[in-house]
Formats: C-alpha cells, structure tokens, sequence
C-alpha cells in the first residue's frame, strides 16, 4: 500500500467510509463513532471510534501527554520508521531509520482536541540542534511545574540490527504558546530515559543509551533545575550498593538501570528503581536480576547533588520488559503488571515463533511493593500474584481513574503479534491478592501493540492511540507503506496479502479501517496488522453509565498551596462525595511517568444548588510533586465530574 506524504503531512490517502451509528453523549464533549457492544456499557464500558483525522494530520502517538489545556500532544520524531529504496534492478531495499537532520522525515508533531474530535498538525523542534541529531523519537518527558513538558534526549543514530544511539538534546513544549525551545545539551546521550520529579520541581532523569556508543547504557544519572536550567551528572558505577554497583551472584555480572526503568517516588522522598524496564535487544543488561533498589538524594548548601543507595527487597520474578507500572491511587505502593521475561526482544513470539528465545515468556502477573507503611518493613517488600491477568500481556497501558480503578489495556498476547482488544477494569479490594478484584470490558476495534498509548482525559474517558505491528518504509519523497511484512532474507518487505479464503487482496486504508479483521498474511493464521495504527478510540468506563445526573465543578481554585484548606463550588453534589487529584499523563512505551491520583479530604459541604465543599490540599510533595493536575468530584456512587485544571504549588 503506497500512502504520500506531502511537504508538511504524513500521507494522502485516508478513511472515510465508517457507518455512523447511534451517537452517545455523555456530557460536553462531540459524539464519535461508537463500537457495537458486546456487553452493558454500565458493567463494561464503551468504545467510541475517534473519526479519522485530515489526511494532512494523520500520523501514529509515540509520546503521548496531555497539556495543562486539556488537549493530547502526540510527538513521533522518525516514529521507528525505515528508509525504501529501489536498487538498480528495481527490488526494494530497506535501509534502518531515516536519515540525520531530515526534517520532513521527523516533523511528525500534533494537538488533538478531545471536545472537538480534531487532530491538528503543528511543527515539531529543529531536526539539527547543536549541529546534531534532534529526532525526538524514544525521548523521555515530563511536565514540569509551569506545565510545560521537558523532553529529554531521541534518537541519536539508527545503526543495522536495531541499533541505536542517543542525543544529548533537551527541547521544552512550552503548552500556552505552542513554541519549541531549548535550554542547552545534556553531558551524554539518553536514548529511553525516564524522568521522575522531585518535590520542588526538579527532574532527575536516569539510564539511556550513549551518543557515541551503540546500545551502551548511560550508567549515571542527572539532575535539572527549572530555576537555573542547569544539569548536574552524577556517575553511579563507583556509589556503594547502585544497581552499576551490586554483583548478581549466579548471574551474568553487575546489575544495571535498565532502559525506560519503571522509578516512583517514595513518601520520605527516595525513589524506588522497581528493576522492570522497557529495554530493547543487543543491549548488555543484567538478565537474572530481581532486586530493587531505593536511591536518596541530598543537596548542599551549594547546591550540589549526591545520592546514596540502598538494595531492596527481591522481587519475585526477574525484571521484566514491556509490562507497565503505576503508582497505587493515594498511595506510596507500586504495581508491576504483566511484560516479557527473560528477553528485551520486541519480535518475540512475531508469527508466533519463540524458539529462538529459550526461557523467555510472556508475564500476566501482578507484583507490588508494599510500602514500609503497610509492610512494616524498612525498604518495603514485594508481593506477588502470578496469574493475576487472564491473558499474559506485553505492551500494556495502566491508566488510573478518578474512583481509584485502574484500567488495563492495549498490548497483546505477544509485543507485535496477537493484539489484545480487552481491557480489564481493576478495581480495590482488600480482600482480593493483590488488593484488586479485575473484570474484563467491551473490546476495543483496533490493535495497538508496540507504541501504543492510553492516557485519561479531562471529560474521565481514557484515550486510546497509536500501535506499531511492524516498521513503517519510507521513501524519500515521503510515500509511506504500512503494509509492512518480514521475511528471513531481507528482514522487511511488502507484504503478501490475502482475504480469509486465501485470494490475493490488495491493500488500501480504507479497506482496513471499515474492516480491521479482513486481510491476511500469507502462513499467518492471524490478521494482518499494518505497521502503524492512526486512528484513536476513546474509552468511556462504566462509572459514566450510573444512574443520575452527573456532578460539575463550577468553581475552582486556580492554584493549591500543599497542605492548606480551599473551597469548591460543585452541582449535583451529595453528602457522602470524593475530590481527587490527578496528575496529567505523559506516556511512553507502556509507561506513564506522570500519573498519580491524591485524594483530597473533604472538611465540610454545604448542600445546595451549588454544594460548597471544603477542602485540604495534598501534604506531601514527594508523591505528589508541583505541577498541573486534573481535579474530580464523585458523587456517593462514583460518577465522576468533568475534570477542572488546578496548579498544585509550592509557595
């Protein structure tokens, strides 16, 4: 399938067939195309088909983050992406990633409006910055205090065999004015880094790949100041019990931060290295390990950072590559869900081939650490249910919901093969392993395995993006192929496809995206998935089908200052209702570095047309650190309100 790209969009051809069927509203936002049902929307939920964007805005959701106002910003850079070229003999031959400093290749960057369905194109950062590689693909970001998002590092190089090297870049998004800028280079290059923040808003970003160096892991941390915009690089090889630091007896050598780590914040301000990553293959990383580690943080008079460490419990499996983790809703406990074990791999089980990797598997565990709080001990300890998913999972989302579900989507039975359309819904229960009962949802219309993405949005729906089942070839003049397949010789190719009978079939967009489920791989008893989804779906759980009106905030607070008291104004409010914070998602390779939900205790409410409600700000800035979250109310019976922005400050 040829798909061309113009000077400033992704291709030219797009789906426009879709049969639109009942529309349901379920407060302010416009109506989208809704999947048929399988079940009650009120036991388990409901997809919308988000329609498909301008052919001129199209593209896949590497990184996904919503901003302070309410709309989703989508960066791709290249967007694992191959060059094509025809040799002299007129085959096809596929070169790895495209080409430094092109800029049509990279300039992948949109805004989309949840209230109007809208995808909008904007231009991305300088494809050179510093003379250098300034792709943002596989960068770690966050938001910072001001709400703008920092991002941190991309693609270096791509080298043959899926290799990669990092770049030194940082490019901040600043959200109210829709301008890229920078504030310098980094010491070292950090392909799949992860940010954490601290309590007064400074970023600490570990792991990565080097810039010079393929597939070497950064073996150091560093520290940003929004204040000054400076970095501080702190080498951990030599620090007593760091993970670059701690042999693994019966092993292959020391331990290592692994790419992505999965890193939260603690309540007495340590950050918990869970050990769970999302690495990639030919990387030399620490396979047997299952130890954790919590790091500490000390500043001077001066201004200068050190750390110290600290090895945790053990955990029951050995680390894990794209499963996903999320921090308990009002809590300091950590989760650990599904992913592989034993490679870092993305091709495991593509076809459905796994003999090449003796001992890897695909986990549906649950692993949590439990805090010193709820443990009784001094580092926490790890609890674990082995078979807590129905279904083991690889390139999973967690996304945490205003009532303190969790749901569990996207991804599949293997990372780029056999997509998984179910969510499941997790819900607290002391009484359950784990502390979660869990109920399977109405399936999703599309696949989404690798680089997928799922984040809540301000209405409480979940937003569904992205998905590669392959790596999307590229021509220089910007025709795309999604209909991407492997083959043993050249690796990549153009797929074979046919209908379920066998006959040959050609590709087109629409086509696919009226029928997800109607072409075929030659040998591949699966459906065929094209090499990048680029059409969302949106969520709606079930809390949003209970009975009654829905309660809105209609006054709020424009900032929070921690631990004093504020008043709200809410309609339809009753006498036994929650407020909640959540922080704005920023997600990435099954991993949200942002969310976390607070609860906010309720001191006093005045029934009445408007309810006035009075109450606290969070206390503790280590778990929930400066910045712009998503504030909810809940009536008695958990129907969330639409979201309200309120900035969380320090002073």
């Amino acid at each position: 399938m040829l798909v061309k790209e113009s000077k400033h969009a992704t291709i030219v051809s797009v789906f426009v067939g879709f049969f639109l069927i009942v529309a349901i509203l379920l407060g302010n936002w416009e109506p989208a195309i809704a999947s048929p049902l399988v079940g009650a929307p009120e036991e388990m939920g409901l997809w919308e088909t988000v329609p498909m964007a301008a052919k001129e805005d199209l593209m896949q959701s590497v990184h996904t983050i919503l901003l302070p106002n309410g709309k989703v910003l989508s960066v791709n850079g290249s967007s694992f992406r191959n060059t094509l070229v025809k040799n002299e003999k007129g085959e096809n031959t596929f070169i790895e990633g495209v080409g430094i400093g092109e800029y049509d290749a990279i300039n992948n960057t949109s805004l989309f409006d949840p209230q109007t369905q809208k995808f909008q194109r904007i231009a991305s950062p300088p494809a050179l910055q510093y003379g250098e590689s300034n792709d943002l693909f596989c960068a770690g970001h966050l938001h910072l205090a001001n709400g703008n998002v920092l991002f941190i590092s991309g693609t270096g190089r791509y080298y043959p065999g899926g290799r990669f090297t990092g770049s030194k870049q940082v490019n901040i998004y600043d959200w109210q004015t829709g301008k890229w800028s920078t504030v310098g280079q980094m010491k070292e290059g950090r392909w799949y880094p992860t940010l954490v923040s601290l309590a007064d808003g400074k970023i600490v970003i570990f792991s990565g790949l080097k810039i010079n160096s393929p597939n070497q892991i950064n073996p150091s941390i560093e520290i940003y100041d929004p204040k000054t915009e400076k970095f501080q690089y702190i080498d951990l090889t030599g620090i007593e019990n760091s993970p670059f630091n701690t042999y693994i007896e019966d092993g292959d050598g020391y331990d290592t931060i692994d790419l992505y780590p999965r890193v939260f914040p603690t309540a007495d301000g340590r950050l918990l290295i869970t050990g769970d990553e999302a690495g990639i293959a030919n990387v030399l990383v620490q396979s047997k390990s299952k130890k954790s580690y919590l790091m500490s943080i000390d500043e001077d008079a001066t201004g200068k950072f050190s750390v110290s460490f600290e090895v945790g419990p053990e955990r029951y499996e050995t680390s894990k590559a794209y499963g996903t983790a999320v921090q308990v809703p009002n809590s300091e406990d950590v989760l650990l869900i599904a992913g592989m074990i034993g490679t870092n791999d993305i091709n495991f089980g593509r076809g459905g081939k796994i003999d090449n990797y003796p001992g890897a598997r695909i986990a549906s565990s649950l692993q949590r650490w439990v805090s010193p709080e709820h443990s009784g001990e001094k580092n926490g300890k790890w609890e674990t249910v082995e078979k807590f998913l129905e279904t083991p999972r690889a390139n999973v989302e967690a996304v945490i919901l205003p009532n303190q579900e969790i749901l569990v989507l996207n991804g599949g039975k293997y990372p780029e093969y056999k997509p998984i359309y179910e969510p499941v819904l997790m819900t607290p229960n002391s009484e359950a392993e784990g502390g979660y009962s869990i109920k399977t949802m109405n399936p999703a219309k599309l696949p989404r395995l690798y680089h997928n993405g799922a984040i809540l949005l301000p209405d409480a729906r979940v937003l569904s993006i992205g998905g590669n089942a392959n790596r999307v070839a590229r021509e220089k003049d910007g025709t795309l192929h999604v209909d991407i397949g492997r083959d043993a010789k050249n690796n990549f190719m153009i797929a074979e496809l046919t209908d379920k009978s066998g006959q040959a079939k050609k590709f087109t967009i629409e086509e696919y995206y009226q029928s997800p489920q109607s072409y075929f791989a030659k040998n591949d008893p699966e459906h065929f998935v094209p090499a990048e989804i680029w059409q969302a779906e949106i969520f709606s759980p079930p809390y949003l089908f209970k009975p009654g009106a829905r309660p809105e905030i209609v006054e709020v607070p424009n900032a929070l200052k921690y631990g004093e008291f504020g008043k709200i104004s809410v309609e339809n409010a009753t006498e036994n209702g929650s407020l909640v914070l959540v922080k704005l998602g920023a997600e990435t390779h099954s991993f949200d570095f942002g969310q976390r939900l607070v609860d906010l205790p309720i001191k006093n409410i005045a029934l009445g047309e408007k309810s006035e409600i009075d109450f606290q700000a969070p206390t503790n800035s280590n778990l929930y650190p400066p910045g712009y979250y998503m504030m909810f109310y809940l009536n008695d019976i958990g129907k969330p309100s639409h979201a309200q922005m309120v900035k969380l400050a320090v002073s």
